[in-house]
């Protein structure tokens, strides 16, 4: 058995004071342990969490949108334009896209009180739009709207009164389809003027509901309806190849802005291209930065019992004093002396982050697959708290964890190394 390893354990463990040294020794594992484990279960969640937006904002929207950049900017082809953002590398897919901000209004036909909400609505390619984003998956009703017919978003269509959500199931089951008022009547008010007799006045059209769709994210439930391309371009009396910009899927949508740049460069200074993660940049930047300083924080916890260490090498050392001089006098040098404290500091921390490493992970493992908790659904746009175990966030709790625990025995094994022989043999 090798001499360092073999005297720390026997340091650790034995003596007069054997009871409480060994109490103080399991405190400090527990203190470390404990803050491992906090780490591991907290920065999964935040990753779980982070992880869940993303791919639902990912489908919620297009990887990249582009846009005219100005009002005085060219007008799309539909083809060329295809044709030119699809030669981009790592572009997978597009589709054309028409938008308006409208203004969409329901009539209660048995009390005749009329109800309200602004829409952005959304003319799309019915064929290319579902290899772009989410919004025809998960629709009840017609997914494909026909002529004169809106599919809107789930929140938006309970708020004017045309859908019933249904609430989440205690068995953890999938949540029931809402109930539509299909084929419902309303009146659409475009952002377009037309002239009348009475002159110039507001563009209202009739449109039907052909269903509803839900795709999770509270935005685009809310704010957001889609038709055929044909039937925005009757809507806002557009011209019949015109479009306002694309939808783009790239083949990475963590490598977005590599693409981004490429179609800059393609389409010029009169389009506007923004990747999904500028859509929402506070709201990332800010589950970044709580990331981190809950890392920071949670740290404080094993730094606390590193201070646990301390105390605990430096009683080891005042029991120990006279078995120090013992050593020193047969010839151990001040190195091993100092490395034997450093090495019970290594299996302090060692065992206690082992320990809270295994904890989290099971703990992680139960959330993930077994534990459902229904209050939290909403909050995390999903029926169980999301876990995402980040295996390079993992091995840095886990090196942070035994580098604040060996950096807490160096004061201890420096004050042993200097001990004098001559003095620690009088020690009684």
């Amino acid at each position: 058995m090798k001499f360092v390893p073999f005297i720390a354990r026997r340091y650790l463990f034995s003596g007069r004071h054997k009871a409480l040294v060994s109490a103080i020794t399991l405190i400090s594992v527990a203190g470390v342990g404990l803050g491992v484990f906090a780490l591991i279960v907290v920065l999964a969640v935040m990753e779980g969490f982070t992880s869940n937006l993303v791919e639902k904002v990912i489908g919620a929207y297009a990887h990249i949108e582009v846009a005219r950049a100005r009002e005085d900017s060219p007008m799309m082809n539909t083809t060329e334009t295809l044709a030119r953002v699809r030669a981009v590398p790592g572009v997978k897919a597009a589709s054309p896209v028409v938008n308006a901000k409208s203004m969409v209004m329901v009539t209660d036909p048995d009390t005749g009180a009329t109800r309200q909400t602004g829409l952005f609505i959304m003319g799309v390619d019915l064929d290319l739009e579902p290899q772009v984003t989410r919004f025809m998956e998960n629709v009840t009703g017609n997914a494909r709207p026909g002529p004169r017919e809106i599919v809107m978003g789930v929140d938006a269509a309970a708020g004017l009164g045309l859908a019933l959500k249904m609430p989440s199931r205690k068995d953890g089951t999938p949540r029931p389809p809402p109930v539509v008022s299909l084929g419902a009547k309303m009146l659409v008010v475009a952002p377009r003027f037309e002239n009348t007799p009475t002159g110039r006045s507001p563009l209202i059209r009739n449109a039907l509901l052909a269903g509803v769709f839900q795709n999770g994210f509270p935005d685009t439930d809310a704010m957001m309806a889609y038709t055929s391309l044909e039937t925005a371009r009757s809507l806002f009396l557009l011209p019949d190849d015109y479009i306002d910009g694309l939808h783009l899927v790239v083949n990475d949508p963590h490598r977005v802005n590599e693409v981004r740049d490429a179609l800059s460069e393609a389409m010029g200074p009169d389009f506007m291209v923004t990747t999904w993660p500028e859509r929402n940049p506070i709201l990332f930047d800010a589950l970044r930065l709580e990331k981190w300083a809950m890392f920071i924080i949670l740290l404080l916890i094993v730094l606390v019992a590193a201070f646990n260490i301390i105390g605990t090498l430096i009683m080891v050392v005042i029991e120990k004093t006279r078995e120090i001089g013992i050593l020193k006098s047969m010839g151990a040098r001040e190195s091993a002396i100092e490395r034997i404290f450093l090495a019970q500091g290594f299996i302090i921390g060692g065992v206690g982050t082992a320990l809270g490493t295994i904890g989290g992970l099971f703990v992680c493992y139960l959330l993930k697959y077994h534990i459902k908790l229904d209050i939290v659904s909403e909050a995390y746009l999903s029926d169980s708290i999301p876990i995402l175990i980040n295996p390079w966030t993992t091995v840095l709790v886990v090196v942070s964890s035994m580098v604040i625990c060996v950096g807490a025995a160096v004061y201890p094994a420096r004050q042993a190394a200097r001990l004098d022989p001559v003095e620690a043999l009088r020690h009684e």
